[in-house]
């Protein structure tokens, strides 16, 4: 029975990937900030060892505030950047297989087709800096890694520390009346994060070998605008949602203004929904976890 080290096991894509490899036959060690501050660098290596053999270590910790991130550096690039490599490096030692994820941010969005794993990353801000920085440590430190590079994710446990996520956050702004003013300039691509455990769980399950960087993201495109818009349409809400230009709303951090993943390369493995069915399929999960009791 393979035994796994989950990091960030509470959080909206670790929650997910708890739920689905909690029915597979291997033996998942969820491990939370209170167990392992990961910004604390030098404590990673010693941890881990202390918890013995390991056939897996998945990272889900991530400080992705990212306008945040452009007043504290340092946070982000210990929890970003150097943080990962200190798991790479235990990982190359002990020949465990490590799964990291990144961000499309990585980035410029100067490109106006989807983003390939091969693409030349020249991120924009702190935060997809400390994500780049990230992904090179861990090869520099070892062989045996998936790195997915993930974007716009929206998961039934919500996003750390953001109060929720993208769907919850426009549907309480429409219970409130107001106008709804969202950009509609930056397309990317919604991603449930169900969708990417249930990824990891075919990677597991099937002993994948082919290691490197995968994009893993809700199939087609669109803007913030168009979600919101979607959103709406499929909960019936009627909501007074008005597009702006990025530059009309700003922000500390810059974006790109086109991050949409290529997912060819993992199709090999799995394909992803589009971003709507996806969508749909939060609701109905959602739901249901409402009518039983559920989070």
């Amino acid at each position: 029975m393979k035994r796994i080290l989950l990091l960030g096991a509470n959080g909206q894509l670790g929650s997910d990937i708890r739920s689905v490899l909690s029915d597979d036959p291997v033996e998942l060690v969820p491990l939370y900030r209170r167990d392992l501050d990961v910004e604390r660098t030098d404590r990673i290596g010693p941890f881990l060892r202390e918890l013995g053999p390991f056939d897996a270590l998945i990272n889900c910790t991530s400080y992705h505030k990212t306008d945040e991130c452009e007043d504290y550096a340092e946070k982000a690039f210990a929890v970003n950047a150097l943080a990962p490599r200190e798991m790479a490096r235990l990982c190359g030692e002990t020949g465990a297989v490590m799964i990291h994820f990144t961000t499309d941010y990585v980035f410029d969005g100067r490109s106006r087709t989807p983003y390939r794993e091969t693409d030349r990353t020249s991120p924009l801000n702190v935060y997809g800096v400390s994500k780049a920085a990230g992904e090179h440590f861990i090869a520099a430190h070892h062989d045996r890694y998936f790195i997915f590079r993930v974007s716009s994710l929206f998961g039934t446990a919500g996003a750390s520390g953001k109060g929720g996520n993208f769907v919850e956050t426009m549907l309480r702004l429409a219970g409130g009346g107001a106008p709804i003013r969202v950009v509609d300039d930056q397309i990317m691509s919604p991603t449930h994060t169900l969708d990417i455990a249930e990824t990891i769980r075919t990677f597991v399950a099937d002993g994948v070998s082919d290691y490197g960087i995968y994009h893993c993201s809700g199939e087609g495109e669109c803007s913030w605008h168009d979600f919101a818009a979607e959103v709406f349409r499929q909960r019936g809400v009627t909501a007074d949602l008005q597009p702006v230009p990025s530059s009309g709303y700003k922000t500390k951090a810059s974006r790109p203004a086109y991050s949409v993943l290529d997912n060819s390369k993992l199709c090999a493995f799995r394909t992803m929904p589009h971003w709507t069915e996806a969508l749909r399929r939060y609701f109905a999960r959602k739901d249901g976890l409402t009518t039983t009791g559920g989070g």
